[in-house]
This record gives structure tokens, C-alpha cells and sequence, in this order.
């Protein structure tokens, strides 16, 4: 069963990206340009959707993305690796075989990490240097992800959502260069109030140029969530169930080239949306004016303790 964040309008949205329904595969829907998101019009289910986006001022001029370059790439383990956005997807077995190899093969070509955590078919391995992958996989013939590739000491801790994150100063005292916030590990805090209050730790502690911040899970949908994170100090935002919604699964009997280009056409179309949002904003580079700036964004009736873990002034201010 879809849970109740997942609107028929933003599932109808992530399939016509990705092709599973539409006309235009790789092109996010432009309706208008006034907002049918919460907490205006649709109901507000995580605490993300009460932040709104600041565009622009006259001080600031906006940006064009059709016309004007946005760059969207962004940095991981302390420059060593190079995204062309700020996306990571994540997958599960459960999702079938044709889905999981299509994915893998499409993050590579589109240059995003794939999360296989634990699970690597054979006849993947070659495409290691696209994947994320737990620890008990580097003894594969052949497997080069990432991490791996930066030697022993480059290690990607995995955390649950847990505001007091126990036990993690002790592991970034052995020269972590990665903390994974995965929501499928549970935790007491939403995923946004932990990535915003682990981004500022880390920078109290001067970390923040050496150590990564990726976080995500089933409840990210789409680009303005991906957008959000981000400013609020995320490097990087897994994408799980979005993907499998957007390419017709569960239900969806299509081969694995099919699934690919569905991928290929969802990460374009969160490449371009993410350009939109961007531009919006007048920023013109993710990795140096989005990571970690909340200034960019504005809290619509959010209680003031939250605001505060956030780091997002109320809207007006």
C-alpha cells in the first residue's frame, strides 16, 4: 500500500518524468507558476513541508536555467568524488532483479551513486565505481566502489535519524569521510531536523569539510525535497521508493532496458527541476550556495523549537 504522502498528483508527476505515463520522458511538468504544495494547498506531512523556498530579490537577481548555466554537481569525501547532482538511489532486492540492474547501470551513466548496501548481483561489479556499498562487499573480485577506492581509511558510516546520534563523535574520531542519515534505520527525529542539526555539528567542530553528509530513504519524492536537504546541509539525498513509484513498480512487468531508460529519463528530470529550483533562488552552484544555506528558505507555521533545530527563520523575516 502507497502511504499517504504519496499523492496521485506527485506520483503522476515522478511517472511522467521518468516516461511510465506522459509524453515528455526527462521533462519535469510545468503547470504553473503558483504553488500546489503544501502547506498552501495539499496537506503537510513532514515538517519540510512547512519550509518554502525564498526566491530571488532585486539585490539577488534570479537566474534563467534555459539560458544561464547551473551547476549541480556537487563534491563527496573531501573532493575525491564528483556527482553530477546531489542524488543518491538507493535500492532494495525486493524491488526485482531487471529494476535493480537497470538502476545500477542508469546511475552510472548519469553519475549518481547507486546504495546496493549489501546486495550486488553478479556481473555488476564493473560498475563499482558508480555504487555505495556496506563494508562486507569490498571483498568482491573486481569490486572498486567509491569507497573503496579511497583506501582503507575512507569509511561511510551508516546512522538512524537519532538527534543525539550516539556514538558518532567516537567514530568520527577515527577519520570517518562519510555520514550516511538513512531513514530505514529508524531514529527519534525527523530526517530533516537530523541532517540540519548533524551538518551544524560538524561544522562547530570543524569537520565539515572532511566529513559527508548523505541522507535520505522512502520519504524523499522528489526534487523539492531533495532541494530542501540540501540547504539544510545534506551533500547528498538518497532517493528510494520515488524511483520504484516513478518507473511503475509494483505492478510494472517491463525489461530491464525498459526500467533503465525510465531511470535515466527520472534523474534527468530531477537534474533539470533541481536547475528550476535553483535558479529561482538565484543561486548558480549547488555545491558552493546551497549546501548548508538556510538562508535560502523560510519556515510557514512551524513551531518555534523546531525552527530552531532547523536553523529556518519564519517566513516574513
Amino acid at each position: 500500500m502507497t502511504a499517504a504522502w504519496w499523492t496521485p498528483r506527485r506520483i503522476k508527476h515522478l511517472q511522467q518524468m521518468a516516461g511510465a505515463a506522459g509524453r515528455e520522458p526527462g521533462e519535469p511538468p510545468i503547470a504553473s507558476m503558483g504553488s500546489t504544495g503544501p502547506p498552501h494547498v495539499e496537506q503537510p506531512y513532514f515538517t519540510r513541508d512547512r519550509l518554502v523556498c525564498d526566491g530571488a530579490q532585486v539585490t539577488r537577481p534570479s537566474i534563467d536555467p534555459y539560458r544561464e548555466p547551473v551547476e549541480t554537481h556537487i563534491y563527496l569525501f573531501r573532493g575525491r568524488v564528483r556527482l553530477s547532482m546531489p542524488v543518491v538511489v538507493k535500492l532494495s532486492p525486493e524491488a526485482g532483479p531487471a529494476f535493480f540492474r537497470a538502476a545500477v547501470k542508469a546511475c552510472y551513466c548519469m553519475n549518481v551513486l547507486a546504495d546496493v548496501g549489501k546486495n550486488l548481483p553478479d556481473g555488476l561489479e564493473k560498475y563499482g565505481e558508480g555504487l555505495l556499498a556496506d563494508a562486507g562487499l569490498r571483498g568482491r573480485a573486481h569490486f572498486a566502489a567509491h569507497v573503496a577506492a579511497l583506501g582503507e581509511a575512507a569509511e561511510v558510516v551508516r546512522i538512524s535519524a537519532s538527534e543525539q546520534f550516539q556514538g558518532l563523535e567516537d567514530v568520527l574520531k577515527q577519520g570517518v569521510w562519510g555520514v550516511y542519515v538513512d531513514e530505514d534505520l529508524g531514529g527519534g527525529a525527523e530526517l530533516e531536523v537530523a541532517v540540519s542539526l548533524l551538518d551544524r555539528m560538524l561544522r562547530r567542530r570543524g569537520l565539515r569539510n572532511d566529513v559527508s553528509v548523505i541522507a535520505g530513504g522512502p520519504t524523499v519524492r522528489g526534487s523539492d525535497d531533495i532541494y530542501k536537504l540540501v540547504a539544510l546541509g545534506a551533500d547528498a539525498v538518497a532517493v528510494s521508493k520515488a524511483v520504484e513509484i516513478a518507473v511503475g513498480l509494483p505492478g510494472a512487468r517491463a525489461g530491464e532496458e525498459v526500467f533503465r531508460e525510465r531511470v535515466e529519463n527520472l534523474l534527468l528530470g530531477f537534474q533539470r527541476e533541481l536547475k528550476l529550483l535553483a535558479g529561482a533562488a538565484g543561486v548558480s552552484s549547488f555545491f558552493n550556495s546551497l549546501v548548508g544555506s538556510r538562508e535560502l528558505m523560510r519556515a510557514v507555521e512551524l513551531d518555534r523549537a523546531v525552527r530552531s533545530k532547523l536553523g529556518v527563520k519564519q517566513a516574513g523575516v
